[in-house]
């Protein structure tokens, strides 16, 4: 009996059980993200928020932002002799492209970016950037230039873990026509319809004609027909089952004429007006996104 149990005490000293890694185990704890900096001091402790009560924060915008994956936000004020205030938000989502996409649901088209972390913009009275799974807002009060949003905001990218890249997807997208950084993400509720996620559509303009490319990344294959299937049926679109790969063009009761391709993972077309142009313009983008998966 004595062999028995100390063979038994062996095996198990042997069996690690690790438990698994969630996509932001490393991340320093927000309050942490907020640097010293001299001749200024923060008015409270960073109060923080989550996705129960983001809307105590900012109420009404809320929903914006658990619907890109919110995790956490950290918020505190800074003040220096002279009463000049610094308000820094830092945002927290569950990965990059989640704050990327937030990001450029709020960024202006055509801003001019400004080298912090992925990319920001600024103006007299507030900074903005993302930076890894961050999106970080400041804003100030008594001020009369960007001198010290500017130093806070390298200060706190500095902190900051995480990629310094945007999406790779975006380099697939054709540059003919293409609006300058007017491109947004989205991670839930493409073009109005609930089975449609994880998309970039950018803006185009040529010879007067508006429309949109986009392109959109299932979990798998299956997602992908699954997409296709359920946007077939929404547009009253009779098809087979949908293959590894096809084309179709729809009448969507929300968006008219929407063009649609797809590939493995990835899914993608056009929307808005259409134009001659438009359909070369899909076929780049497929030919682009399915290289990028090789």
């Amino acid at each position: 009996m004595l062999t028995i149990h100390l063979l038994l005490l062996a095996i198990s000293a042997q069996t690690t059980v690790v438990a698994p890694e969630t996509p932001d185990a490393h991340a320093p704890a927000m309050a942490k993200l907020f640097p010293q900096v001299e001749g200024w001091k923060i008015v409270d402790a960073p109060t923080q928020y989550t996705p129960d009560n983001l809307f105590e924060y900012i109420d009404g915008g809320a929903d914006a932002h658990l619907q890109f994956d919110f995790e956490n936000l950290a918020t505190a004020s800074y003040v220096n002799p002279r009463k000049v205030e610094v308000t820094v938000d830092i945002y927290r989502y569950r990965d990059a492209a989640r704050a990327f996409g937030m990001y450029t649901q709020e960024r202006p088209a055509g801003t001019t970016p400004l080298p912090v972390g992925i990319e920001g913009i600024a103006g007299p009275d507030y900074f903005e950037f993302v930076a890894g799974s961050y999106y970080v807002k400041l804003a100030q009060a008594g001020g009369k230039d960007d001198f010290h949003l500017r130093m806070f905001a390298e200060k706190i990218a500095a902190k900051l873990p995480g990629t310094r890249e945007p999406p790779a997807v975006l380099k697939c997208f054709p540059n003919e026509g293409k609006r300058a950084r007017a491109e947004k993400l989205t991670a839930r509720n493409f073009l109005g319809h609930a089975f449609l996620h994880d998309a970039v559509a950018v803006p185009y303009l040529i010879d007067g004609k508006q429309f949109r490319l986009f392109a959109v990344e299932g979990r798998d294959e299956s997602d992908v027909r699954n997409m296709v299937q359920r946007y077939c049926t929404v547009a009253k679109s009779p098809t087979n089952e949908p293959g590894k790969t096809g084309s179709v063009t729809l009448n969507d009761p929300l968006n008219g004429e929407v063009l649609l391709q797809w590939s493995g993972r990835r899914l993608w077309g056009a929307v808005d007006q259409p134009s001659q142009r438009r359909q070369a313009l899909v076929q780049e983008l497929g030919r682009n996104l399915q290289s990028s998966q090789r």
